[in-house]
Formats: C-alpha cells, structure tokens, sequence
C-alpha cells in the first residue's frame, strides 16, 4: 500500500483528476462497470485518509440508493403506461384485430 498522503490538494494531484472523474467505460459488460466501480474505491482508499475514504463511501452508496430508486420508479411508470385501461372510443392501432370479410364486393359483375 501506498503511503497516505495529508493534504487533499496534493492527493488530487497525485492520483491524478481523470482516473477518479472520467466517465464510466462505454460498454454493455456489468462486470465491467462493477470493477471500475471497486477499481476507483480502491484508488480513493489508497489516496485519501481512512475518514475522507468513508466519507467518500458514503457518498457513492447514498448515491447509488437514489440512482436504484429513480430506475424504479421509471419502470414502475411504464409499467403503469402499459396495463393502464384503454380510454374508450376508437382504437386504431397496427396490430388491430383483424376481422373476416365476408368476400362480397358490390363492384363485382358476376356477384349480381
């Protein structure tokens, strides 16, 4: 382990801005996020004071609870949006049900 440096401004500089601040790696791969999550908790465990470590903790948790309860309520919505009763009067929709025609057509010459 590295030693723990004091000042915050020079823990900021020495661990350098973008490895904390840059954006999350632009893939579909969960593994991949959760490790970068572990990655930089560890980087901040390694650069900060044991009390500016669990500060920061605190924050990426509290911060995580709000992101699962906003997601939560997005899927709650829509799925809301989808079993709520249709309002009444006319549906014209692309996947209509289809009704039989009877055949006749009042054009037709051989049908009189």
């Amino acid at each position: 382990m590295t030693d723990v440096i004091t000042d915050h401004a020079d823990a900021i500089g020495a661990s350098g801005r973008s490895s904390f601040t840059a954006p999350p790696p632009d893939t579909q791969d969960t593994s991949r996020h959760i490790g970068e999550i572990f990655r930089r908790l560890a980087q901040a465990a390694e650069t900060f004071p044991p009390q500016a470590h669990a500060r920061i903790v605190t924050a990426v948790l509290v911060a995580l609870g709000k992101a699962v309860l906003v997601e939560a309520e997005r899927q709650a919505e829509r799925l809301k949006e989808r079993t709520a009763p249709s309002r009444p009067g006319i549906k014209v929709s692309a996947g209509a049900r289809r009704v039989d025609f009877d055949g006749w057509d009042p054009g037709d010459p051989e049908a009189h």
